[in-house]
């Protein structure tokens, strides 16, 4: 892989028609530079007989060459296009096929049921860190549900049922009756019955992708005025979700368009998107829902970039080093430095190693910290602060991401408690002292290391005092001025006191 290669990778979906563009590196760290969509709706393209005729192909055609033309100007080295459900489910799939690849002169892959609901699989095992679950993604003009233990994926399931395409079977009236209510999840439930292994896994979470549920999170953040504008690894309870599940159906369409969150182009599709959901989920027995802002393109992407093991072994570790890579030029030996520290003190005031939560939020402020030094060196802990809550880390939750952004950006007299005030609803309520300990912990251990003169750093606490032992390849004149102020706060948080003692390193 060449240095800063472009990759474009086309979503031909039975909705949208989606294009994203990735900028590649050789060490293979990634990011996203460019995302567009076009609600093509090619599942009401679909005559009668199963087939798309060819002028019902003409906005998807012109869309395609717009994107393709698209990456042409971002000079993308190759383009990916998928078609999943409408065409491939279409009888005449290879036809459409050919007539696409003919006046746009892309390669169309026509992605079967199992192979989409593995790139979507892929796409959540790389975005969110959970062990267990089910991913369901409804899409147009089909559902595919995978059930994964471990972040191994065991069954997958593609059912000829989307949300484009149950409206056009069940919809039609401004308002749902109940007879089209009962049969749309009548038809999910019979299809998903025939599958002992959905019922065998219950109490898990399903994950879901697509724009039904991340419409769904937004409709959900508007009702609860949720601090946090980002969707991705946003859970909604059962019971949050049943109440959207019974006041949609019922209002008009006029009416849902003006239900907050809820786009207009999506007013008409979001009743029986919601309505799979809801029966998949009674199916699976799940426990809540989580929002997968990944999907089918991040899959694909994944399986590219490694088709020998595509399946993510740490989120988190694969989307920090992402934004060091294309980040300011901090070298990362000076940041596991800190983090390292950083870990050696938490050990000696909490006399154990951190727990999972603490490791990651520990973890990623001392990585990304300094990333606001590439919107602006002064400041730039506020701007880090603002990019680690909006930028979409993966593999931490809503609670993690906030503690993430308050220690990375730790001011106990002013900013901390603003952002502390500001995200009651995410946090716990013990997580006020929780952030003043996690934040100070990060100020001295950056102090620590503010230049190359401390080498090592070993501590204890005894009796109430947190005992440091410096060595020093030099006087650490740098790191001393600062580290006073930076024990202060870390002394009122954990309620200690602090000594340190110095060593001169042996010359060799």
């Amino acid at each position: 892989m060449k240095e800063n290669e472009t990759l474009g990778i086309i979503d031909i979906g039975s909705n949208s028609i989606r294009l994203v563009i990735y900028q590649l590196d050789q060490d293979g760290a990634y990011r996203n530079i460019h995302e567009d969509k076009y609600a093509a709706r090619l599942s009401n393209a679909v005559e009668a007989n199963g087939q798309i005729h060819r002028p019902s192909l003409d906005k998807a055609i012109t869309v395609l060459k717009q994107f393709k033309a698209k990456c042409e100007a971002f000079q993308t080295n190759r383009i990916r296009a998928a078609a999943t459900a409408a065409i491939r489910n279409a009888t005449n799939a290879q036809e459409i096929i050919g007539w696409i690849e003919q006046e746009t002169g892309l390669e169309v892959e026509c992605v079967s049921g199992d192979q989409e609901a593995y790139y979507g699989f892929l796409g959540v095992i790389q975005s969110i860190d959970l062990a267990d679950g089910y991913v369901v993604d409804i899409g147009g003009g089909s559902t595919e549900i995978t059930v994964f233990r471990d972040r191994k994926r065991l069954h997958s399931i593609s059912l000829p049922i989307g949300a484009v395409n149950s409206y056009a079977r069940y919809g039609g009236e401004d308002t749902w009756s109940n007879d089209h209510i009962e049969a749309l999840c009548n038809q999910v439930a019979e299809a998903l019955s025939e599958h002992d292994w959905v019922r065998q896994h219950p109490g898990l979470p399903l994950i879901g992708l697509g724009g039904t549920m991340r419409t769904l999170a937004k409709i959900e953040q508007k009702r609860t005025q949720y601090s946090l504008p980002v969707s991705h690894h946003y859970e909604i309870s059962a019971a949050s979700m049943d109440n959207m599940c019974k006041s949609l159906p019922h209002l008009t369409s006029a009416q849902r368009k003006k239900v907050p969150g809820l786009a207009k182009d999506r007013a008409d599709i979001i009743v029986p998107g919601i309505l799979i959901l809801r029966t998949v989920f009674d199916m699976i027995q799940g426990d809540h829902y989580v929002v997968s802002g990944a999907g089918l393109r991040d899959g694909i992407l994944r399986d590219l970039m490694s088709p020998l093991c595509p399946e993510a072994p740490n989120a988190l570790e694969i989307s920090v080093r992402n934004f060091i890579h294309f980040g300011p030029p901090v070298p990362e030996k000076h940041l596991k430095r800190v983090h390292q520290d950083a870990v050696v003190l938490y050990r000696a005031l909490k006399g154990e190693a951190p727990e999972p939560a603490d490791a990651r939020i520990l973890y990623t402020a001392s990585m990304l910290h300094g990333a606001g030094k590439q919107i602006n060196y002064f400041r730039y802990t506020q701007h880090s602060s603002y990019w680690i809550m909006n930028a979409g880390i993966y593999g931490l939750s809503h609670r993690e991401t906030v503690l993430t952004a308050i220690t990375a950006d730790y001011h106990p007299k002013k900013r901390t408690p603003q952002l502390l005030n500001k995200h009651k609803d995410i946090l716990n309520d013990s997580d006020e002292r929780h952030a003043h300990r996690l934040g100070s912990i990060l100020r001295a251990s950056e102090a620590i290391n503010r230049s190359e003169s401390i080498s090592a750093v070993t501590a204890t606490t005894k009796n109430g005092s947190l005992q440091m032992h410096f060595i020093c390849a030099a006087e650490p004149l740098m790191e001393l001025s600062g580290l006073e102020d930076a024990l202060k706060d870390l002394e009122e948080a954990w309620g200690v006191t602090s000594v340190y003692s110095i060593q001169q390193a042996s010359k060799e």
